[in-house]
């Protein structure tokens, strides 16, 4: 499976060339994601982690730095994470799923895949709270 992760990892790359890879346990960074009106910042860098397992076993959870907050307040399942990124910084994880159901397919672009997963981010910021 390393094989279609690198694939996977290429066309994320494609999207967000910033991207940031950590192999020893299989972080991906995603830095300066927009964020939409309401939260206290325009972008925020982003992570999340490769499960093993993949991609039978879908990502869960999005870390962002410390601090976010949506209309003054702290978000819903926002808390600290744990395990931390290994990219510097104190990050907190939203406790969170696509609203999509997981399905990949053989054919990488045919089905979810990182770069659904990584798109998907926007429903959760959208919905703030």
């Amino acid at each position: 499976m390393q094989e279609r992760l690198n694939e996977e990892l290429a066309l994320l790359r494609q999207r967000y060339p910033q991207l940031q890879y950590s192999p020893e346990q299989r972080w991906v960074c995603v830095p300066s994601y927009p964020l939409p009106k309401g939260w206290n910042r325009e972008m925020t860098d982003t992570a999340f982690q490769v499960p093993i397992g993949y991609p039978g076993s879908p990502p869960y959870g999005v870390w962002t730095l410390a601090g976010l907050l949506f209309h003054g307040q702290q978000p819903d399942n926002y808390a600290p994470g744990d395990p931390q990124p290994p990219f510097g910084g104190v990050w907190w994880r939203f406790s969170w799923s696509s609203v999509d159901a997981w399905q990949p397919s053989a054919e990488i672009i045919a089905g979810s895949n990182l770069v659904t997963w990584v798109i998907g981010f926007a429903d959760r910021f959208r919905d703030g709270k």
